[in-house]
């Protein structure tokens, strides 16, 4: 399940070897030159990364959508939306039907098997018989159903899809929570890990990966982006296959999480998705298997999830703080290592704010667009990258839910020409 962190360095060793393997009396040899330009590149790039996740911490001012719809649309459409029963997608689930019923149209929800193989083709063949209105899917999804899309572009129903990768075609729109998006989530946290390490920190990230969608592009951009911005630094992965691990549980999940940092080299946890969040938190802080404290960050908190991050009570410390605190202790105990102190870890928890509310309603606003012929909305979602430094101005509805927007209802009720 988890790759070697040490194959990944053996891998970065060979080549750096190679790479200083070349004679300088070599025709092919220019020294410092090559050196200069991928520098200057590099810094270049981290320099944008890191106004990518500055901006990313001031809470957002758009819904992502601002055309208004032709004429309101007909009332009596049905949706199906495909789901995995989790508490963590109810959530979208319940913005859906409030989205739809605002518009006088219906949702029915139908619980998925992700263990199943064959669970996400029978559901959809089952929703395209019913010949609703349009079919809801997500990226978990996608793959089993590549054979059973077809049906629906037949029979002239739309398929929206959150959390899928790769561009939208004629018979499925994946822009909303789509590729563009999660890559940009993925460099906004992997800047998060550079700028909170502690002096002398090559920062590890054991990552905990679910299976399908644009979370791949998520957690291939974070990877790619740690490395891009500090080369002895690592992330590896954990996959949280369902086969395995019962997603349903979150005591299960919560176990694997802490089993696999327990023998993990690295001192952050990185969850693609708040659906394997809880639990996670309260069991690494009190773990005594763990090698060091370890800093949990993530990717679409739950209520949890924000509810942790506003318990911390403000700013988290300073890299420089944590450096000064490491290397006191290391001074007081010569047999002391460098690092944070469970504290320090704790105070260092952040996620991205995935408002999965107001994704709902940008569904809904997809398909009215989509059944009446008009242009589909691209804009980003509202996001924040929430920290114990932001959470306590971000905007949340009465359950404790990231919505980002705090009139979101009322934009769309406009966009769409209801009350």
């Amino acid at each position: 399940m988890r790759k070697s962190l040490v194959a990944t360095v053996l891998t970065a060793s060979v080549l750096v070897l190679a790479a200083c393997a070349m004679p300088a009396d070599d025709p092919n040899f220019n020294g410092g030159a090559g050196g200069e330009v991928i520098d200057a590149s590099a810094a270049a790039s981290a320099a944008a990364d890191q106004a990518a996740m500055t901006d990313a911490l001031a809470a957002p001012t758009s819904i992502g959508v601002d055309a208004p719809l032709p004429a309101a649309p007909a009332a009596g459409a049905s949706i199906i939306s495909l789901t995995d029963g989790s508490e963590f997608e109810a959530v979208f689930e319940t913005g859906l039907s409030e989205a739809a019923s605002a518009l006088g149209w219906t949702v029915e929800s139908v619980t998925v098997d992700p263990a199943d193989p064959a669970a996400a083709g029978t559901a959809f063949d089952d929703a395209v018989a019913k010949k609703p209105a349009g079919i809801h899917i997500t990226g978990e999804f996608a793959d089993a159903l590549a054979a059973n899309l077809p049906a629906a572009e037949t029979a002239g129903i739309p398929v929206v899809c959150t959390g899928c990768s790769g561009e939208s075609t004629s018979g499925i729109n994946t822009s909303i929570d789509g590729t563009e998006q999660n890559m940009a989530w993925g460099d906004v946290l992997a800047s998060y890990v550079i700028e909170n390490q502690y002096e002398g920190e090559d920062a590890g990230v054991q990552y905990f990966s679910v299976l399908g969608g644009a979370v791949a592009d998520f957690n291939l951009e974070f990877s790619t982006s740690l490395l891009n911005q500090c080369r002895n630094c690592s992330a590896t992965e954990s996959i949280v296959d369902p086969m395995m691990v019962d997603l349903a549980d979150p005591a299960a999940v919560a176990a694997f999480v802490v089993g696999e940092m327990s023998t993990s080299l690295g001192a952050w946890a990185l969850l693609d998705t708040g659906a394997l969040s809880g639990g996670v938190a309260d069991g690494l802080a009190t773990d005594p298997m763990l090698l060091s404290p370890v800093a949990l960050i993530g990717r679409g908190a739950a209520a949890g999830d924000i509810e942790a991050l506003k318990s911390l009570g403000g700013a988290a410390p300073a890299p420089s703080a944590a450096a000064s605190a490491s290397a006191d202790a290391a001074a007081a105990d010569e047999g002391a290592v460098a690092g944070r102190t469970p504290e320090q870890a704790a105070a260092l928890q952040a996620w991205i704010g995935i408002p999965q509310p107001v994704m709902a309603w940008r569904v809904i606003d997809q398909f009215a667009r989509l059944i009446g012929g008009g242009e589909p909305a691209t804009g980003p979602l509202p996001s924040q990258l929430l920290t114990a430094a932001t959470v306590a101005d971000a905007a949340l509805d009465a359950n404790g839910n990231y919505i980002g927007i705090a009139d979101y209802q009322d934009q769309f009720k406009a966009l769409w020409g209801v009350k």
